[in-house]
């Protein structure tokens, strides 16, 4: 990204009650493609907006109250555009309140640059002169479930022989794997097979505590041969 001075200076506003500090390089890079990003402001709650900082960012908390964000960031950008003669801003908000901001700019002759999350306002879409769109952050994918241990593998195969479509009593299932298996679970790290299958709730389901209390397996494709 080319930041020297020759550029036209552009100004990135952004409301992060609003944006997440995700966007922060996508923003940064849209502003220094439209000229030179000199400044960079993000508005909100001092703890919704620190890690902005890390980006390049000077922070600009607000104040407790509704819309604190939203009125500091239109004040200043009306400053920048009045006063500091700053010609480009780019907003970066999914909120409509900015509607307002970008029309009386765009009426000034000065350029301005949308840039929301998914579905941002109409209104406000076009009122800017040009508008991006963020990318919709991607889930965090679910952790894998670990390869089962042979102990596991040998008490679903168990579970499963006995054909108990609802699961097995952990009573019999103890007795059997003591007597067929001479498998301990007193020699075990978890002591008792309650304990056991706790630790492992991606591949066993118990009842709550009591005589009758069953246990399943959830992943019998896992242990198939």
């Amino acid at each position: 990204m080319d930041l020297s001075p020759q550029r036209c200076p552009v100004a990135a506003l952004v409301d992060g009650d609003n944006i997440a500090p995700t966007h922060a390089d996508a923003v940064l890079k849209q502003a220094g493609s439209l000229g030179n990003p000199l400044i960079r402001r993000v508005y909100g709650k001092a703890e919704a907006i620190a890690a902005w900082s890390d980006h390049g960012y000077r922070l600009c908390p607000t104040r407790p109250g509704k819309n604190a964000a939203d009125m500091l960031l239109c004040v200043e950008a009306m400053k920048l555009a009045l006063h500091d003669g700053i010609e480009t801003l780019l907003i970066a908000s999914s909120d409509q309140d900015f509607t307002y901001l970008a029309e009386h700019l765009r009426e000034l002759g000065k350029s301005i640059i949308g840039m929301g999350e998914a579905k941002p306002p109409t209104s406000f879409r076009r009122a800017c002169g040009k508008f991006f769109l963020l990318a919709a952050p991607q889930p965090t994918p679910k952790p894998a479930c670990p390869n089962p241990s042979p102990l596991e593998r040998l008490v679903a195969e168990e579970i499963r022989r006995a054909g108990a479509e609802n699961g097995l009593p952990i009573t019999k299932l103890s007795a059997h794997m003591h007597k067929t298996h001479n498998v301990r679970i007193g020699d075990q790290p978890e002591k008792t097979w309650r304990a056991f299958f706790a630790k492992r709730p991606d591949t066993f389901d118990i009842d709550p505590k009591g005589p009758s209390a069953m246990v399943r397996v959830k992943r019998a494709q896992l242990f198939a041969p």
